[in-house]
């Protein structure tokens, strides 16, 4: 109810008036006079502008009141606009001005009462504000209405009405501050919630993408080897040219399947779940460079153990990747030598060739970049450079 009634204050300050007004009706003696049905028209109307002018509110009722006091009526529910106004000034406006409009009444107050009660001896003056109650309950006492009067007791009583609404509307002040603060807080929250998921979002499709980096070159590299073979044999030994174009046949599906299980990460295709490849697909790997006639060395060094699955991923990507330059960049009489060292808690990994090219790949490629980035994220060393005499050696060491 609340948060509907803070969203529509026009609404809210229609309702205060039609039930400040009926009430002013019901306690109204018959009649009050024209002048006092004007004014309290007029304290009625200020409430209108409550929300956004307070002050208007608080002036108009205040002045109202001191009319009806000053024509030697009664104080009745329309007064209470003076109170409502102080109540909004301290709750919408700022803080020092109603601590000012609140000591302004309260100075009014002390001037009219301390008349009042010097006057009240000597002439006909206005007494000391009283307040008109309806009480049906109550047996009658002034007239058959059963309408009971009740003195205010002047300046204590107006007092402390204005002091309250002022400490009231600074909670609601201070209680608007909080929420506002709590809110702005849960938005920012939120809005970090997003940045931190955008940003796992944006590292994930980094990820992936180098993993597809590196399947489709180390895939086509094979594919383009496998093939200039089957070329130049098909004439001379058929058997081997099939045996070539098995292997490529061999080499596509399995970059193939590892591309959907890569789009399926994306939420592109839905591929029966496949484990990723690792340190024990290593065999394997060399066999296909050794198939497309490239002759690599390969070895384990320590006893072997099960690896996190990042290291076990990261092992073979790297080994990948150094085999794809080495097809790439090293020339046809190149031969590699891959080297498995199983250390106390580390993998190390070393892929060297003899091949032509004594310097660093060139070109913008990911290779070396994406091998670097992947021993940094899981807090290893990567080396990688031209051998002294000749050939290429990465050098990865992994956390395991």
């Amino acid at each position: 109810m609340l948060p509907v009634l803070r969203r529509h204050p026009k609404a809210v300050d229609i309702g205060l008036t039609v039930l400040i007004g009926l009430s002013t009706v019901v306690t109204a003696d018959d009649p009050e006079g024209f002048e006092w049905w004007l004014a309290s028209l007029v304290a009625l109307a200020s409430l209108l502008v409550r929300h956004r002018n307070p002050t208007i509110t608080f002036c108009a009722g205040t002045v109202v009141a001191l009319l009806h006091l000053a024509m030697g009526n009664d104080l009745h529910p329309v007064d209470l606009v003076a109170l409502i106004g102080l109540f909004s000034v301290a709750a919408w406006g700022s803080r020092r001005l109603s601590l000012a409009l609140l000591a302004v009444g309260l100075l009014v107050t002390a001037m009219w009462s301390f008349y009042a009660s010097e006057a009240n001896g000597h002439s006909p003056a206005p007494a000391p504000p009283r307040i008109i109650i309806i009480d049906p309950l109550a047996p009658a006492i002034d007239d058959a209405d059963h309408t009971q009067v009740q003195d205010w007791a002047g300046f204590p009583g107006v007092g402390l009405s204005l002091t309250v609404a002022w400490l009231a509307g600074l909670n609601t002040r201070q209680r608007r501050i909080r929420l506002s603060v709590l809110e702005q807080r849960a938005a920012d929250l939120e809005r970090e919630r997003d940045t931190q998921a955008a940003l796992a979002v944006a590292a994930e499709r980094g990820r992936i993408s180098r993993e597809l980096h590196d399947v489709v070159a180390h895939a086509l590299s094979v594919v383009v080897l496998q093939a200039q073979g089957a070329q130049a044999e098909l004439d001379r030994r058929p058997e081997r040219s099939r045996e070539a174009l098995d292997a490529i046949v061999d080499t596509g599906r399995t970059a193939l399947n590892e591309i959907r299980r890569l789009l399926g990460a994306l939420g592109q295709d839905t591929p029966d779940w496949e484990p990723g490849p690792g340190a024990e697909r290593l065999p394997r790997l060399a066999a296909d460079i050794r198939s497309a006639g490239t002759p690599v060395e390969f070895s384990v060094e320590g006893e072997p153990r099960p690896l996190p699955s990042t290291v076990d991923l990261a092992a073979y990507r790297i080994v990948q990747e150094a085999l794809t330059n080495v097809l790439k960049h090293a020339g046809a009489e190149a031969s590699v030598t891959i080297v498995m060292r199983y250390e106390p808690g580390a993998l190390e990994i070393e892929v060297t060739d003899d091949g032509v090219v004594a310097e660093p790949p060139s070109g913008t490629g990911q290779g070396l970049e994406g091998m670097r980035e992947r021993v940094n994220v899981l807090g290893g060393t990567f080396e990688a450079g031209p051998r002294p005499e000749r050939g290429f050696t990465v050098r990865a060491t992994l956390p395991s």
